[in-house]
């Protein structure tokens, strides 16, 4: 029968654990127990949906903070003989965007709409809390524009089909 032994500081904890994670990016390793996972450059990157859309967070140095880095992939854009007011609305929507969310709004080369942003981290040291704030603050900032493109390009199964007008 294994013994329990009682931690009574955090520090036993994480010896306990293994390697520690760099101290900037937490201090309590926990993005390893909640699956996040480091890159051996010191970037630390997650995964996640909002509104059904898939976001990769990255959370790498820049400097002397830490910087996050979000990207969404929207899906694909409709095709314009299959959809072609559907497509204007969505370009529209995405230009506008671009100018008034300061995040980066655009049609990939394979036709599929992404957004990307960046926002410096300078709570020390860095927690989880504070990359799920920073996360929050990039998609309040673009959450207009999303609902409305969401709206624009309707259900996924139904943008590129022929009834899609």
């Amino acid at each position: 029968m294994d013994r329990s032994i009682a931690i009574a500081h955090h520090a036993a904890l994480i010896e306990r654990l293994g390697a520690a994670l760099p101290a900037e990016l937490d201090r309590l390793a926990l993005p390893r127990t909640m699956g996040l996972h480091e890159r051996a450059s010191g970037e630390l990157a997650f995964r996640f949906l909002y509104r059904d859309v898939s976001f990769t967070g990255r959370v790498g140095r820049k400097a002397a903070h830490a910087v996050l880095r979000l990207t969404g992939d929207l899906g694909p854009m409709p095709y314009s003989i299959q959809a072609a007011l559907r497509r204007r609305r969505a370009l529209r929507t995405l230009a506008a965007a671009s100018r008034d969310t300061g995040l980066d709004w655009r049609l990939t080369e394979k036709h599929c709409i992404a957004v990307a942003g960046e926002v410096e981290l300078t709570k020390v040291p860095l927690t989880p809390s504070a990359i799920v704030a920073g996360a929050v603050s990039l998609l309040l900032r673009g959450d207009h524009y999303l609902g409305l493109l969401l709206d624009v390009l309707g259900e996924a199964e139904s943008i590129n089909s022929p009834r899609a007008a």
